[in-house]
């Protein structure tokens, strides 16, 4: 397959207040939870972009699918040619696609609270980026949810349940901790509670477009799973003079149950550590390609 962008209902006079980026390779079945999920957010000013890392004929056929049925969302889908661990470069390309001037990043395995999106849009502040939390959900309720061929509406309360089952039932795999991570704090006279300074997770961060381009955007020298496109990304932005904010209770999102790709990749160390040594801000091989 060549490369393809999906447009969908695009309106550059009219911009929306946030770009919400899915990075994805295969796995339909959890991003169609995901599009389900946005499908029921309650802030619906924002454009979905599916940023495809090669996905195979079949789910690149089902994306197609789904955004012919659902012209609700306005969905755009880019995909590249399956080479190996490209994130990176799938992300830049996706940034460069955005309309919006704030981006929400989210991984493909990861189905959002209804507030996810409101929730981001709340905390967002220039110079700034903010990371939410996951539930990271045990195997027999990630299996659970991967069963339920549409999203039901009361979807974060069902796994809530579920962990709290687990939990008073003492299985081993079940912890206060993702308990806690399934409730969502109010906002108190407009301010957020317990944020705090901290790095983030790549799976759901969001920052002006703006700050990232600053930073040239995702380093593409990254071409392994792991310190990728968040802790190097942190790295830079700190070097940067940016700030990095979590915010545990609020854009919360569920986690799929998987095994962990190998994270000690030397190359992305060796990357890390050059970038540590140099205190980079900005890279070379990133949004724009710079000798």
């Amino acid at each position: 397959m060549q490369e393809v962008y999906h447009f969908l209902m695009k309106d550059s006079n009219n911009p929306p207040s946030a770009s919400v980026i899915i990075a994805v390779y295969n796995h339909f079945e959890w991003l169609r939870l995901i599009l389900d999920a946005l499908r029921m957010q309650t802030e619906k000013d924002f454009e979905v972009i599916i940023a495809d890392d090669g996905s195979n004929k079949d789910t690149v056929e089902k994306i197609n699918r789904y955004i012919s049925d659902h012209p609700d969302l306005r969905i755009r889908h880019s995909w590249q040619e399956d080479e190996g661990w490209r994130k990176n470069k799938s992300l830049n390309q996706a940034v460069r696609l955005a309309e919006s001037d704030y981006l929400i990043f989210v991984d493909g395995d990861c189905v959002p609270h209804p507030r996810f999106v409101e929730d981001h849009l709340r905390l967002r502040r220039p110079n700034t980026i903010v990371g939410g939390r996951r539930v990271d959900m045990a195997p027999g309720i990630s299996k659970m949810v991967e069963t339920w061929t549409t999203l039901p509406k009361k979807y974060f309360s069902r796994v809530r349940l579920a962990i709290l089952h687990d939990v008073l039932k003492s299985l081993p795999s079940s912890t206060f901790s993702q308990l806690r991570r399934t409730i969502r704090f109010p906002f108190i006279c407009g301010t957020p509670l317990g944020t705090r300074p901290h790095g983030f997770l790549g799976c759901n961060m969001a920052m002006h477009k703006a700050d990232l381009v600053k930073l040239n955007g995702f380093d593409e020298d990254y071409v392994n799973p792991g310190t990728g496109e968040d802790s190097d990304l942190e790295l830079r932005a700190r070097n940067a003079g940016m700030h990095c904010l979590a915010v545990p209770r609020y854009a919360l999102m569920l986690h799929r149950c998987h095994q962990r790709l190998p994270l000690d990749s030397p190359e992305n160390k060796a990357i890390l550590n050059r970038n540590k040594e140099n205190r980079a801000t900005r890279i070379k091989n990133g949004l724009i390609k710079e000798s």
